[in-house]
């Protein structure tokens, strides 16, 4: 069975187990596993370990002019939060589909009087290697980026804008699952969004059939909202048991994240950490 969640407690063991297990098998049949450096390629500056928020109005990594942030991921099985998960956000040789295998859609809100300018999006993804398609050689991009408006169970909404684009991959320091959790972040866009309610992914792509890392798994982080705002949640606040699941792999067509017939069986999934880069009109 291949697991569409990480999560905590008496559930990590077997979850963790199954994604280091399928990905052994797969590692059986490589006759030379190569260097991660030789799949980057990845600078010094995009390797070294931060947190989300390195200075007030700032967010991603890189760091940049921060529009929307839902929080950082924290591990604490014993609270609060007391339901640190992940869900399956990848397009991976293990986890396929098109235009992805797996994708968490983040809510966030243009508050009423506002026009923004998104210049970039990002998730933090636990993943065992966080590697992306990005050396020369290979045709496809590192990361598939979408951002919608009208998303209900069972329906994919309207697009406003989305694509394949380059993108960094970069640790944040923060682990959990076996799992290290890396920020993938797409830079260069020019969306604009009046006010209202949108949708956003950011969903790593490794897919590089010559490269063995590309087994690897990526899984969206969770955050809580238990009686406090998540660590360095930025922006307006992230609409709540909003977001929604969306996998030909997995068989799943715009699923709920939350709740016991949840895509997270009911743990956790309320909300993610993934942002929005940007400027907005008006400025305050």
């Amino acid at each position: 069975m291949i697991k569409k969640t990480v999560c905590s407690l008496a559930l990590v063991a077997a979850a963790v187990l199954c994604v280091q297990s399928a990905m052994a098998q797969n590692y059986l049949t490589t006759p030379a596993k190569r260097s991660i450096q030789e799949y980057g390629p990845f600078t010094k500056s995009q390797t070294r370990n931060s947190s989300s928020v390195p200075a007030s109005g700032k967010c991603g990594n890189p760091a940049a002019s921060c529009l929307f942030y839902g929080g950082d991921f924290v591990n604490n099985p014993v609270g609060p939060p007391s339901l640190p998960n992940g869900l399956s956000n990848e397009t991976t040789t293990f986890i396929t589909g098109s235009p992805y295998g797996g994708a968490v859609w983040v809510p966030f809100t243009v508050s009423a009087g506002h026009t923004w300018t998104v210049t970039g999006l990002f998730s933090n993804d636990q993943s065992t290697y966080g590697v992306l398609d990005q050396a020369p050689n290979v045709p496809t991009s590192a990361a598939y980026w979408a951002i919608s408006q009208g998303i209900l169970p069972g329906i994919p909404g309207t697009t406003i804008a989305s694509g394949t684009a380059a993108a960094t991959s970069t640790p944040t320091g923060r682990s959990a699952f076996g799992l290290q959790e890396f920020t993938v972040q797409v830079s260069g866009l020019s969306v604009t969004l009046t006010a209202g309610e949108y949708w956003m992914v950011v969903v790593p792509m490794c897919t590089n059939t010559g490269d063995p890392y590309c087994s690897e798994r990526f899984f969206l982080s969770d955050v809580e909202y238990v009686n406090r705002l998540p660590k360095n949640a930025y922006g307006p606040l992230a609409p709540q048991d909003a977001s929604f699941f969306d996998s030909p792999f997995f068989f799943t067509t715009f699923d709920p994240t939350n709740g016991p017939l949840g895509a997270t069986f009911g743990n956790g999934g309320d909300a993610f950490s993934a942002g929005v880069l940007g400027t907005k009109f008006p400025p305050i």
